[in-house]
């Protein structure tokens, strides 16, 4: 757990753009997170709204198409008791 923790942070410091360090951010949260289900998806779903964000905002087009989708389907199945 710490060695994934030292590597999120080397990452954070290493990001050049705000949407790289967004989805480094993403993906310290999706290593750190050990909830199934809808639970999991709480958790992502604004880190992903986040990374699309930051995509729209250095006129990424591709990347934040597929950041925005990714997000809006972690965000439905936050509210999905049968979600997996």
């Amino acid at each position: 757990m710490r060695i994934i923790i030292l590597l999120s942070i080397v990452a954070l410091s290493a990001c050049t753009s705000k949407a790289q360090e967004a989805e480094a951010n993403y993906l310290m949260v999706a290593n750190e997170t050990a909830d199934v289900g809808m639970y999991r998806y709480r958790a992502l779903c604004p880190h992903s709204k986040a990374v699309a964000a930051a995509y729209i905002e250095e006129k990424n087009a591709e990347k934040y198409r597929e950041w925005k989708y990714k997000s809006d389907i972690e965000c439905e199945r936050a509210s999905d008791p049968l979600a997996t």
